[in-house]
């Protein structure tokens, strides 16, 4: 069992970019449902396929390495792979998912930002 570990202090960083990253998902896919009110669906059906393919119930380590890559892009099962690496290890976050991480999240909420801005002047049309 490992005990408290300075590497706990990335938990902060790890927790602010899933933040960065839903708040772009929840700004883009809000913008979308006014227009699209079936869209309550299509999150729910990806929120279900994204809870299996994240490493959850089983180690990343079962991942493929031709598929590895590619999956650290998905930005869920960085912040487990993260998570699981400060607090389960002790040690230190790979510095390359991060950065990872960090990139798809910030992309994520420009998206977002944009999407909800260039459509939120019709809201009022459609509400």
């Amino acid at each position: 069992v490992i005990g408290i570990s300075v590497h706990w202090l990335w938990l902060p960083v790890i927790v602010l970019l899933q933040l960065v990253f839903v708040c772009g998902m929840a700004l883009g896919f809000s913008a979308l449902d006014v227009y699209f009110r079936d869209m309550r669906y299509v999150v729910e059906s990806a929120n279900l396929v994204l809870f299996w393919i994240v490493p959850i119930f089983y180690s990343f380590d079962r991942v493929s390495q031709k598929y590895a890559r590619l999956y650290e892009l998905n930005p869920i099962a960085a912040v487990i792979l993260l998570t699981r690496t400060v607090l389960l290890s002790g040690e230190p976050p790979n510095v390359g998912t991060l950065a990872k991480l960090s990139i798809v999240s910030i992309l994520t909420l420009i998206a977002g930002t944009m999407i909800f801005q260039r459509i939120e002047r019709n809201f009022s049309d459609y509400l």
